[in-house]
Formats: structure tokens, C-alpha cells, sequence
């Protein structure tokens, strides 16, 4: 009796499953809505395949042209990714009078994780990158290169980059870039290490 009662169950099943395939076939919703049944990711800025109406398919649309997002203006950055601009930066461009809580610490951990990999733990263009992509033609931190270099400068490279230098906007944050340059001119033994040096554009930093 068990077995007849799971047979049944069975066939009724199969039956309802049946009907729920022809009934999504004949749907409407289906033709114009196919996504709400067969649904798949979507990526922010590329959906060609599918979305048609932004520009270049995407999904999310550009903010408008000249907004900043809410605590985002010291991302605002007015210098070019040329020679210009980097030395407009150098003239332009100085340390904040405060970077927050434990500058010194947090300056030297940022510059082990992101800094040491090529310029070693003081600075001596020791670290193991340095092996595969070339050495620059000062020797260290302690040269009169570096010790005389512009923060805005060096505030610039850290946002674009420079020669093999990549930028590292993605993983420092603007204050946290000034962070990271107090620290290499401490490692340089220079007083702007902790003074301002160049004249400062309010605008652009925090």
C-alpha cells in the first residue's frame, strides 16, 4: 500500500511539474521580463549584452560632472599627470599642519607594506623588487635628492606614479599618502618631516 501511495505521489508530481513547464512557456512575462525567471549577475559598469539604454551598457550610471561624494573632497586632486603638473605640485602642494592620531606609527606601517618592497626598511633602494626592476640614480633616502625633493612632489608620485614607479592611489588614501612621505623624510633625516615646506592648497588636502 506504501509503495502504491508513493507511485501516486510520484505521477501527481510529475503531472503539476508538467503543467508549471507549459504554463512558463505560454507566460508573457516570460517574453518581456525573461531576466525575473532565468535571472544572472550584472556588472556595474559593463553589461553590453543586455542593457541598452546607459551609455556604453552600463548599469550604473556616471555621477554628474563636477559633484564630489560626501567626505571625498581631498580625492579632488587639480594637477596633471604630466611633468607640468608635477612640478606645479611642488610648489603648490604642502603637508597638512595635522594628519590625526599616531601620524608616526601609522606612517611606517604603510610604508613597510606598500614602500620597503623596493626601497628596503631605510630606504637604501635594497628591497628585493629593486633586483628586477632596476635600481633609480639616487642611491637612498639619505641623499640630497631626496632630502631637498618638494612633499609635493613625491605627493604626486605617489598619486600617479613616476618612471617605474606605479601609482598608488588605489591603497593610500590621500591623508594616508602624507603619511606615508612624512615618514620617508624622517627616513631622510630632514626638519620636513615634520614642518610644512611648499605653500599649501587648502582645497586639495585634509
Amino acid at each position: 500500500m506504501k509503495t502504491n501511495y508513493i507511485l501516486i505521489f510520484s505521477a501527481l508530481g510529475a503531472v503539476l511539474l508538467s503543467s508549471c513547464l507549459k504554463s512558463r512557456g505560454n507566460n508573457p512575462g516570460l517574453e518581456y521580463a525573461p531576466d525575473m525567471y532565468d535571472s544572472k549577475g550584472y556588472e556595474p559598469y559593463n553589461q553590453i549584452d543586455s542593457n541598452r539604454i546607459n551609455p556604453y551598457g552600463m548599469n550604473m550610471r556616471e555621477p554628474v560632472k563636477g559633484t564630489v561624494a560626501i567626505n571625498q573632497l581631498d580625492y579632488v586632486y587639480p594637477y596633471a599627470n604630466n611633468n607640468e603638473g608635477y612640478e606645479a605640485a611642488g610648489i603648490g602642494l604642502m603637508m597638512p599642519a595635522t594628519l590625526g592620531e599616531d601620524t608616526v606609527g601609522r606612517g611606517k606601517y604603510l610604508y613597510d607594506v606598500y614602500c620597503s618592497p623596493c626601497h628596503g626598511a631605510n630606504g637604501g633602494n635594497d628591497g628585493k623588487v629593486m633586483d628586477k626592476v632596476g635600481k633609480p640614480t639616487w642611491p637612498n633616502y639619505q641623499d640630497a635628492y631626496i632630502q631637498t625633493l618638494p612633499v609635493g612632489k613625491i605627493y604626486h608620485t605617489l598619486t600617479y606614479g613616476k618612471n617605474n614607479m606605479g601609482s598608488h592611489a588605489s591603497v593610500l588614501s590621500p591623508t594616508d599618502r602624507w603619511r606615508v612621505i612624512q615618514y620617508v623624510k624622517a627616513l631622510a633625516g630632514t626638519a620636513s618631516a615634520a614642518a610644512p615646506v611648499n605653500q599649501v592648497d587648502s582645497t586639495t588636502t585634509r
